[in-house]
């Protein structure tokens, strides 16, 4: 038996007060946030009510979510979600009515293998899938899943899980992830960010910031076997995010989080400390959410010697380590606790807009626990879906910052 315990340092965000001390910088000049240190806590206010949009998705014989189900666009006009595991796209309008559905699941020449990474552009109206990683291939499609094109990445790309982003009218911006059979000097590995044609996958420009020593994904990919099989630990990091029309970049190989912008400028905004090569204080960091003034990351370490210790003895290790969530203010340099942390996720959704959703059986369970306040929307839409007694699609949750 052969089981996968893969850990995914998502950690959500909201805020509190605390300030980096001004004569904290770096080489650089830029401010220091030292993940070891304890910032107050804050309570933040996500938004005003009705800035709090509730959608349900349309339920079809051929639209169905389930425990793969993940979003990865939302605008004005569009939701697009997919089921990783099956291989389906759905495409709802804002008001959660099905537009599309499509799945090119196979071995033909206009089929995926499965999805690594998914671009809607709305404005083209075409859908980009990222094929298997083996594959090395993009394949585009029309709204309505009509095979349109494919494409080739660059030799020895290596397009991973969500890192496949819409950037303008002609490009797309990707993420190469770190290859160890590649050299270090290899320059997909040591300049891992490009832009790519939409129309034939050529490299137009590359981000001008090199990694000439990469940390790869799986620094600490682990596999123990036990009277339970062989079992696998690794970590896994949110290294870029969209937000708008800017992208988050927060590489493990790497101290310094950037701003990207539309012109293409790269902006470090601050260093973090402890650094991601000291190996006697490993501190993973994932960004998950920005907004104008806010950026909403996470932090988490581990005690590998008794994860390790734990899989030999076929246990669990869930709780072997920290997290926590922190906020770090554009505007002043502050960094917050959050109260509460918000859930979002990783794809790309407007500017000021956190997303999240949630499973009927999740709006179920609490609702029978209790959880909801007596006026709560999503009160309301758990009781219609518990009468209803039928399989449903989730209820999209959008919070708009002012």
């Amino acid at each position: 038996m052969k089981q996968f315990w893969i850990l995914s340092v998502l950690a959500f965000c909201f805020f509190s007060q605390g300030c980096i001390n001004p004569k904290a910088t770096s080489l650089q000049g830029l401010p220091i946030v030292d993940l070891t240190k304890e910032y107050p806590e804050k309570e933040f206010l996500l938004g005003e009510p009705d800035r709090v949009y509730y959608i349900p998705l349309e339920t079809t014989n051929d639209v169905l979510a389930d425990e793969y189900f993940f979003i990865r666009y939302v605008s004005d006009n569009r939701i697009v979600g997919i089921n990783g595991k099956r291989g389906d796209i759905f495409i709802f309008d804002r008001d959660g009515k099905v537009i599309s559905s499509f799945n090119h699941t196979g071995n033909s020449g206009i089929d995926y293998l499965g999805i690594q990474s998914i671009v809607f552009d709305e404005k083209r109206g075409e859908v980009f899938v990222a094929d298997y990683a083996a594959r090395n291939r993009c394949l585009v499609y029309s709204e309505d899943g009509k095979f349109l094109r494919q494409f080739y990445f660059p030799d020895n790309s290596s397009i991973g899980y969500c890192n496949l982003y819409n950037f303008d009218d002609k490009t797309l911006f990707a993420y190469n992830r770190h290859r160890q059979n590649l050299d270090a000097d290899e320059i997909n590995q040591k300049t891992p960010y490009v832009f790519l044609s939409k129309e034939d996958g050529s490299v137009v420009s590359r981000v001008d910031v090199s990694f000439p020593k990469r940390i790869p994904e799986d620094r600490h990919y682990t596999e123990i076997e036990n009277g339970r099989g062989r079992q696998t630990f690794s970590v896994s990091t949110t290294n870029l995010i969209k937000q708008g029309q800017e992208f988050i970049i927060a590489d493990r190989s790497s101290d310094t989080i950037y701003l990207l912008t539309q012109d293409k400028k790269l902006t470090p905004l601050f260093v973090r400390t402890p650094s991601v090569f000291d190996t006697k204080k490993i501190i993973y960091l994932s960004v998950h959410f920005k907004t104008d003034r806010y950026i909403y990351f996470g932090t988490s370490s581990y005690d590998f010697t008794k994860v390790v210790e734990r899989l030999k003895a076929g246990e669990a290790y869930g709780h072997l380590f920290t997290s926590r969530s922190l906020v770090y203010d554009l505007h002043t340099g502050e960094i917050f606790t959050p109260v509460r942390s918000p859930r979002s996720f990783v794809g790309d959704v407007p500017e000021n807009t956190m997303v999240h959703w949630y499973s009927a059986d999740r709006l179920i369970g609490m609702l029978e626990s209790g959880h909801f306040r007596d006026e709560s929307k999503l009160k309301e839409i758990a009781q219609a879906i518990k009468e209803e007694k039928e399989e449903v699609n989730p209820v999209v949750l959008l919070t708009k910052f002012r």
